[in-house]
């Protein structure tokens, strides 16, 4: 059950034999976040117990009152930071993303030096797994263990084709060829594998060490004309070549739907298709949630199972007004990535 709604004082009490997951949300996200912290919950197997410590930006007293009575008779515990968002208000923000996205790149500084270790998960991950099999995972001495992103699993696409010869097919589907498009004046490696940030386990231990809350918010302010996917952009950037890889299917992001086949998949096959049917956490990425309306998300309804069983039991999201703008965006969005696709497709011919 939930035991009580602790203030940051008293994080150093928390057993560390049990999973420890961070998480960050505000209003805007508050019923997305019951399902992650529900499906965690309900995911444990019997006798595992879940610590949770959620950096509040901003979640309404009547949200609160719904997640307590979500969690009530699960084995979770809710431990509550509430981080200064003025250090972080000059950083980029777009989209759905507010500044607390950023707030994990604080994580070993607002939490105690007893805590060497943590899971970072996103407020709108669902989780089908129990976390003490992640939680189990050595980090050894990488600053993270992180999933490649499956919508752009390297630093640059044509540089990883280069260098291993098999993205061809796989090119044309992707959301972004160079996630860091300053890669070369960073002296990164291009072929190198690219992470998603949803879903981590922080080595909390080596970044105290490393002043590293510092090193990313530095390289987000010095290369801010550069930044894509926010804080993503400053993790991958400051590990590279120094965090390791988690399975695949532990952080199944939505593009894993934009490839046609195994055929035209930018990973090892048979793990890709591990996370596209048997994925240990659904991460509902991109703008296109499963809370909207439109329903682009092909897992769209196992959000609504686990909704339903968290105290916004019942809710869907009205039809909206019809707006020119609205219709324009959506229709927009599908004839550019037809559009990119078959771009990349034509430019691969003369390759």
């Amino acid at each position: 059950m939930i035991q009580e709604l602790l203030q940051s004082e008293t994080l150093s009490t928390i057993p560390v034999e049990d999973p420890i997951v961070l998480c960050a949300s505000d209003d805007n996200y508050v019923k997305p976040l019951a399902v992650t912290l529900y499906s965690a919950a309900s995911s444990l197997k019997n006798g595992n117990h879940l610590h949770v410590i959620l950096m509040d930006g901003g979640i309404s007293e009547a949200n609160w009152m719904g997640l307590r009575e979500t969690l009530v008779d699960l084995p979770i515990s809710i431990h509550v930071l509430q981080p200064n968002l003025r250090e972080l208000s000059d950083l980029s923000v777009s989209h759905h993303i507010t500044h607390a996205a950023y707030f994990r790149l604080l994580a070993a500084r607002l939490l105690p030096d007893t805590i060497e270790k943590v899971i970072y998960l996103d407020s709108d991950v669902l989780v089908q797994c129990d976390l003490t099999e992640l939680w189990n995972f050595d980090v050894g001495e990488h600053y993270c263990l992180a999933a490649v992103d499956i919508a752009c699993p390297f630093v640059d696409a044509y540089e990883a084709q280069a260098k291993l010869g098999t993205l061809k097919k796989a090119i044309p589907h992707l959301a972004a060829i160079s996630p860091i498009p300053n890669w070369r004046q960073l002296n990164l490696d291009g072929s190198a594998p690219y992470f998603n940030s949803g879903v981590m386990v922080l080595n909390l231990d080596r970044w105290r060490k490393e002043s590293i809350d510092q090193k990313l918010l530095t390289c987000l302010r010095d290369n801010s004309n550069f930044v894509w996917c926010w804080d993503q952009y400053a993790l991958n950037v400051v590990f590279a070549g120094q965090w390791g890889q988690l399975p695949p299917r532990w952080n199944q992001g939505a593009h894993v739907f934009e490839f046609p086949d195994n055929d035209h998949c930018p990973i090892n096959p048979a793990e890709f298709s591990q996370m596209r049917d048997s994925p240990a956490l659904i991460h509902f990425t991109t703008e296109f949630k499963p809370w909207k309306f439109h329903p682009f998300h092909p897992l769209r309804e196992k959000f609504y199972e686990s909704l339903d069983q968290t105290a916004w039991a019942g809710w869907r999201p009205e039809r909206p007004e019809f707006s020119l703008k609205r219709w324009w965006d959506l229709t927009a969005v599908y004839w550019i990535r037809k559009w990119v696709i078959n771009y990349r497709k034509a430019r691969s011919l003369f390759a």
